[in-house]
């Protein structure tokens, strides 16, 4: 060992490993907050609360991503602050639970302010050089911005209210990051669609949808190709999904593609 070379114990590797690891999904938990944009985002002492006029959980939920360092009297005066703030816009408070979170226990606080669990989920990326090749049995179309066909078929597909459509539009016509908008075809007609959205080399997969009477037939699995194959094309070299625990059918699609799971999070509602 040369003169002022440091040589890493296995323990110290191991420990500058995770918390590289981490610095490295905290990154991406940052992407999501901005491939999934809100209409408002609010800074409270490190905490960002995010509201888009109820559409998502996603969009309007606390994220305490900084802020480490408050006592636990000054935690819940936070907590207070954010509710304040949910309620005057009319929302129910909630908010996300990451392995990041500041404090690191705000999970359990908000467990004693009774906030209950939901929608356990789980990040998942994917390496975009390792795409295996795209079926062509459908026409997937996508677009780099949104069009009034896209949207049609999106609310179509999802049951979206007239009032959530118009909080979608808003929220990525303000965009500017670069978006795919896919729309998959059968006979000319509409039957599944999804969103990309690119940051960093990232690229965020929302929102795949088929159409019910269209399931098992591989169309969401012929989409998301489409839109993985557009994002490296476009630049990106890995992908990154959220999908709902309970969602088995979406789950075992993003395994058999490859997608590994990274971190864990869920929601705590305010009961």
């Amino acid at each position: 060992m040369s003169e002022g070379e440091v040589k890493l114990l296995p323990t110290m590797r191991n420990k500058r490993g995770k918390e590289e690891r981490d610095m490295l999904y905290k990154s991406i938990e940052e992407i999501t907050l901005n491939t999934w944009p809100a209409e408002q985002s609010i800074l409270l002492q490190g905490w960002i609360l995010r509201s888009a006029a109820g559409y998502t959980k996603r969009a309007n939920s606390v994220n305490p991503l900084y802020g480490a360092g408050a006592s636990d009297d000054e935690v819940r005066k936070k907590i207070k602050l954010a509710e304040a703030y949910y309620l005057d816009a009319g929302l129910k408070p909630v908010f996300k639970i990451t392995p990041y979170i500041q404090p690191a226990d705000l999970d359990k606080i908000l467990e004693g302010f009774g906030y209950s669990v939901v929608e356990p989920s789980s990040v998942r990326v994917l390496d975009l050089n390792k795409l295996p090749v795209a079926n062509s049995q459908y026409s997937v179309q996508i677009q780099n911005e949104w069009s009034e066909e896209w949207l049609e078929a999106f609310a179509e597909l999802t049951e979206l209210s007239d009032e959530n459509r118009r909080t979608l539009k808003r929220m990525f016509s303000a965009s500017t990051l670069k978006q795919g908008y896919a729309l998959l075809l059968k006979e000319g007609v509409p039957t599944a669609c999804g969103l990309g959205v690119i940051q960093h080399g990232y690229m965020g997969i929302y929102d795949i949808v088929t159409s019910t009477s269209h399931r098992r037939q591989g169309m969401g699995e012929q989409l998301l190709m489409g839109l993985l194959h557009w994002g490296k094309q476009q630049g990106a070299s890995s992908s990154f999904l959220q999908v709902v625990l309970a969602n088995h059918g979406a789950c075992a699609l993003y395994d058999k593609l490859g997608f590994e799971e990274i971190y864990q999070y869920w929601y705590r509602v305010r009961n």
